[in-house]
């Protein structure tokens, strides 16, 4: 993945992949498995994609 320009980060349910370029990162990424009633799936927080005007 790296020499595609992804970096990653470990979370308790594997490692994360996001962009080296364009995604503002918070001190801690984490994944969660989320269960609602009309769809079960993980969300990632910590991550943000940083837009251009």
């Amino acid at each position: 993945m790296w020499e595609k320009g992804y970096t990653a980060d470990q979370s308790e349910l594997g490692n994360v992949y996001y962009p080296a370029e364009g995604v503002s990162r918070a001190e801690t990424v984490s994944v969660n498995y989320v269960e609602y009633p009309w769809i079960t799936c993980f969300e990632v927080e910590g991550l943000d994609i940083i837009k251009s005007d």
